[in-house]
């Protein structure tokens, strides 16, 4: 009988030790070649918002907020392949249906539609995963709303409603 539960025993071990590795090998490097965190501020109205991001392949260089089209335009300089992480938090920008549900936002390569993928959401912000090519200098992410929306009037406008 002792054999047999000692069977087991290592058995369980070497599952927990591959998966143990299967994590530590796939998702740490992962993590770390994203680069370090970063946080970016995005001047809007005189104001400052921090937006946090990780970039690998390249270095983020400006992002301008376009109120007229609720785009955030993000400038790089890139030297590889990489990945944007970028946290848009919801009361800077967001991408909402007229039934008040998430809509993907639309993403832009140098002016090309590209995909990207949420990787996290919240009550306060959108985690969004852009992959780029070598040599893109421009991603321009679209929603539906940028702050502010309403301007000057939007506590006066919240207090009547």
């Amino acid at each position: 009988m002792g054999m047999i539960y000692r069977k087991y025993i290592s058995l369980g071990i070497l599952s927990t030790s591959c998966l143990l590795l299967i994590f530590h090998g796939t998702i740490i490097p992962t993590t770390a070649a994203q680069g370090s965190n970063s946080t970016i501020d995005l001047k809007i109205d005189d104001k400052s918002y921090p937006i946090a991001y990780n970039i690998s392949g390249g270095k983020l260089s400006n992002m301008t907020a376009m109120k007229e089209n609720s785009t955030l335009a993000i400038e790089l300089v890139t030297n590889d392949d990489g990945t944007l992480i970028l946290e848009v938090p919801r009361n800077i920008m967001d991408s909402k249906s007229p039934q008040n549900e998430d809509e993907d936002y639309i993403v832009f390569a140098d002016g090309v539609q590209i995909g990207a993928d949420q990787i996290t959401t919240n009550n306060q912000v959108r985690t969004l995963s852009i992959d780029f090519d070598n040599g893109v200098e421009e991603i321009e992410i679209a929603g539906t709303r940028i702050v502010p929306e309403f301007g000057p009037l939007t506590p006066l406008l919240l207090a009547v409603g």
